[in-house]
């Protein structure tokens, strides 16, 4: 049986000054996370969002929905049952 789920947007910068990545999913709350490399950072921003969203689901709240204002990105997909 086929699965549905969610796409979340990510946003990734890069801040010269301090030689740090960062990336942020506005749809759930802002999250965000920082690190040295761009591999760090992405691995370190679905972790932190699928916890946000499993702890969503065990306290009965509902998911956020990602409005897309922007077609161009990267984004998280989570499947859903």
């Amino acid at each position: 049986m086929p699965t549905t789920g969610r796409s979340y947007k990510i946003r990734f910068d890069y801040d010269r000054n301090l030689g740090l990545f960062s990336a942020t999913i506005p749809a759930l709350g802002g999250l965000t996370v920082s690190g040295e490399t761009f591999a760090e950072v992405e691995a370190g921003i679905k972790a932190a969002a699928l916890q946000y969203l499993q702890k969503l689901h065990l306290n009965n709240k509902p998911l956020p929905v990602d409005e897309r204002d922007l077609k161009e990105g990267i984004y998280l997909r989570l499947p859903q049952e």
